[in-house]
């Protein structure tokens, strides 16, 4: 409908432009939706960009784009009207309000989808956690907004793959098989402190139990050395470990298309490359651009020279590479597997990392993709009006796992999704247990279920849905719902650009506290069977949305509750 009120304008101002011998241009004419409804269904300011052009008052320009208007392109309208120094509003008629719900029964569970994308190959990387421990509640909500993002550009028409980066390198992975192997030899009586910094949880000792079970003592006899053993404690671990988080995503309805390890892509030794690894690749390239430089017997990237304003080491004096450098080589990977758009999602502490990453990619010479981080911040987890621990080194937190025992899947997901990923979320257990209006994932759910039981009463009455008495639609409340469920398709479009999938979730809010207040209000099913069917068909649409849009959430859509 936005499209046809531009369409509209746009001829109009042709005209205009025909009659006053004035240049073409390619300029858009931009369309507004008035947050007021005093203001108008759209709004647009063409009247005062073109007072200059003609030398007129923009209220006057506004009087003849209005002038203009076709009476085909007037009977689309209520009224139109002229506000403050030029915006013309327009108030759309209902009947072409109410006419358009056949294109939502049409469409199906296709409405909302475009071909905005244009198959465009788009990489969405997300969670990618260290195989240390269980999954907490930060990494899902990454799983739950990465997932969400990859959904709804999908259904704009990208090509979208979901990687997991398991980073399975590094002192991280050398602490969990030092913790791990202590855990076994205390099992054997031999007691020795674990590092600082190491892992502490009960699971780091269950680990040990399972490696006494499959070794036995072998691990501490004297033919095999402990660097040997700790180096089996942490792939043991490492493989466990992310059994448990594959398990996890996949009961959170999250399933990747790779998982990608940092060990054996970037740093394992390959016949096929002459430099080694794809370190070495990445190395010498950085080389050949003169971005290196050896300082303080360690390997630095000069950032400096391609706009950050420090200098990042990539090899430390004792030869080991930086995260930074592994990220690097990743990403250029990324690139090579013919991935131009990537979309990383990653925790808000690693806001500093994404110029610097940015700059060596133009130090490679890459400069024919797009990188955009969507950041998440911090979830707070309260129990009884009290923060929940979250310490996952002393293994003191509540998992992902157990939070999802606990309350659900789907309430899980929604809760994780209904906040900018920019803002720092509180997950109030207690409310999300509780089935009841306060909680909105059970609000929408039981609309969407309202709805299903609506049609069992109609059933039994022998009524079905009919689109030829639209016209009797003609409600305050049931205009403005139906104008919200126009928005649908744009707004889809909208969370795709902004990759915002929480305005979504307001939007869904919305919808469902609408339906309720109107079902509380009207009877669907009355005396009146013209009207009754036209309100079927109504309420229909409302629920084909709903389930659209939870289904880009990953949510689920229960037909009773």
């Amino acid at each position: 409908m936005k499209d046809e009120v531009q369409k509209v304008i746009a001829e109009s101002v042709d005209i205009l432009r025909s009659r006053n011998d004035l240049a073409p241009t390619s300029r858009e004419i931009e369309i507004t939706i008035p947050k007021r409804k005093e203001f108008g269904d759209f709004s647009t300011n063409i009247a005062i960009i073109l007072a200059n052009e003609l030398s007129k008052k923009p209220r006057e320009v506004a009087e003849l784009i209005i002038n203009n208007i076709s009476l085909e392109g007037k009977n689309l309208f209520k009224k139109i009207d002229i506000a403050g120094p030029g915006f013309i509003n327009f108030f759309i008629n209902e009947k072409a309000v109410t006419s358009r719900l056949t294109e939502i029964e049409r469409l199906g569970e296709n409405y909302g989808k475009s071909n905005l994308g244009m198959g465009e190959r788009v990489l969405v990387e997300f969670v990618s956690a260290n195989p240390t421990g269980y999954l907490h509640m930060g990494h899902a909500r990454n799983a739950a907004v990465g997932d969400a993002i990859s959904n709804i550009l999908n259904a704009v028409g990208f090509d979208v793959r979901r990687e997991f980066y398991v980073n399975d390198t590094g002192r991280q992975m050398e602490l969990l098989g030092v913790s791990v192997y202590r855990r076994y030899e205390e099992l054997f009586g031999i007691k020795k402190e674990l590092p600082e910094d190491g892992y502490f949880g009960e699971y780091i000792t269950d680990i040990a139990k399972e490696i006494r079970e499959k070794k036995g003592g072998k691990l501490i006899s004297e033919g095999v050395s402990e660097q040997e053993a700790m180096e089996y404690c942490k792939e043991h671990a490492k493989e466990r470990l992310l059994q448990e988080i594959k398990k996890d995503l996949n009961d959170f309805g999250v399933i990747f298309d790779y998982w990608y390890s940092e060990q054996n892509e970037l740093h394992k030794i390959r016949p096929e490359l002459k430099d080694g690894n794809r370190m070495g690749a990445i190395r010498k390239e950085l080389m050949q651009e003169d971005a290196l430089e050896e300082k303080d017997v360690a390997l630095w990237f000069k950032a400096s020279n391609f706009g950050e304003p420090q200098d990042w080491v990539l090899i430390r004096k004792d030869g080991s590479p930086t995260y930074f450098f592994s990220d690097i080589a990743y990403h250029y990977d990324k690139i090579q597997r013919g991935f131009k758009r990537l979309i990383d999602v990653w925790g808000a502490d690693h806001y500093g990392h994404i110029s610097r990453l940015l700059a060596a990619l133009r130090a490679l010479k890459l400069n024919d993709f797009s990188l955009e981080v969507v950041l998440i911040q911090f979830v707070r987890l309260i129990k009884d009006r009290q923060e929940v621990s979250m310490s996952k080194r002393a293994g003191s937190y509540l998992t992902m796992r157990e939070v999802m025992q606990e309350v659900g899947r789907d309430v899980m997901r929604f809760f994780l999704l209904m906040r900018s990923s920019e803002s720092h979320l509180d997950f109030d257990l207690d409310l999300a247990k509780r089935e009841s209006s306060e909680n909105p994932v059970y609000y929408i759910q039981y609309a969407y279920a309202r709805i299903g039981s609506v049609f069992e009463k109609a059933k039994e009455r022998e009524l079905s849905p009919s689109k030829e008495f639209l016209n009797l639609l003609n409600l305050p409340e049931e205009i403005d719902i139906i104008k919200k469920l126009l928005t649908f398709p744009e707004l889809v479009r909208d969370c795709a650009v902004s990759l915002s999938p929480h305005k979504l979730a307001f939007y869904l809010q919305d919808i469902a506290s609408d339906f309720h207040v109107y079902y509380n209000k009207s009877r669907i099913i009355s005396d009146a069977p013209e009207l009754s069917v036209a309100r079927l068909y109504f309420v229909n649409s409302i629920r084909t949305v709903i389930r659209n849009g939870l289904k880009l959430l990953g949510i689920s859509t229960p037909e009773r509750m």
